[in-house]
């Protein structure tokens, strides 16, 4: 009898052993292998609303199970999807609808086996609008003087520097218009030939208005190629030149008693601009 009860313990052993090996094997690593690549989707996971992304699938048997992919379920804001796979691996690419502009939705994928083990992975994209937003370059300081001064009464907005009266007029994108011996005001039209453009926009927003913005603005006002007297805090958008490139201004100071010249004609206009 000792004997029979020594069987009976040692077989208690060898049960709980083989237990506890089998505990041993998480589920997840008996699970299917799964993979989700995605294309068109931004960085910031966005997609732009009207446009389609795809969403990659690869899936694999589990190596240590050996047990085929049984089924793929997809699960979408629309409707859910189920795909018989009954094979060692698979893969297939999706093609979603972009989300509305500010909307996210999640898109699930579970893969399960045919011994009913499940890996599920999601995906997560917003709808962004279309529209470009591209930043003005850097900030520039310029200013000119009284044309009837010695000092320069132009300026060349494209070489971001000061031109003097006497130097070529198609490089004057600001040439102030007072006359010798009457005060400054600050006023300015483009040198003959430039073609510089103007639309005062007080309500754009120099600081962090993009150059699409920009653009809007200038389309929507009457554009010039003369300024008269403007004044501090003034914004002013410019086409250069005929061209595409454009410049956002503002005017900093008007000040009629700048004496920098040491002359009689006094007078200096002060401004920030930035150009796309």
């Amino acid at each position: 009898m000792k004997k029979l009860n020594l069987l009976f313990i040692l077989f208690g052993f060898a049960t709980l052993g083989f237990l506890s090996s089998c505990e041993g094997e998480t589920e997840d690593e008996l699970s299917p292998l799964l993979n989700l690549a995605t294309v068109g989707v931004s960085s910031s996971n966005t997609v732009v609303t009207g446009t389609t992304f795809n969403v990659e699938v690869t899936a694999a048997q589990n190596p240590t199970s050996g047990k085929k992919i049984d089924e793929l379920e997809i699960q979408t804001p629309g409707a859910d999807t189920t795909i018989t796979v009954n094979a060692a691996s698979y893969a297939e690419t999706f093609t979603f609808d972009a989300p509305a502009v500010g909307v996210s939705n999640t898109y699930t994928f579970i893969i399960t086996d045919n011994a009913n083990k499940t890996t599920t992975k999601t995906v997560t994209v917003t709808g962004a609008s279309g529209v470009v937003e591209t930043p003005f370059g850097a900030e520039v300081v310029g200013a000119f003087f009284h044309v009837g001064g010695s000092l320069q009464g132009a300026y060349d907005l494209v070489a971001e520097t000061n031109v003097a009266a006497a130097g070529t007029e198609a490089n004057k994108d600001m040439k102030n218009t007072d006359l010798a011996g009457n005060n400054f005001t600050g006023s300015w039209t483009t040198g003959t030939g430039n073609g510089t453009l103007y639309v005062r926009a007080n309500s754009f927003d120099y600081a962090n208005g993009t150059v699409e913005e920009a653009i809007a603005a200038f389309e929507a006002g009457s554009s010039t190629s003369t300024i008269l007297n403007p004044l501090a805090g003034n914004i002013m958008i410019a086409k250069l030149r005929g061209g595409n490139d454009y410049a956002v201004i503002e005017i900093v100071s008007v000040d009629a008693a700048d004496n920098s010249c040491s002359c009689g004609n006094t007078g200096k206009i002060t401004f920030n601009f930035k150009k796309s």
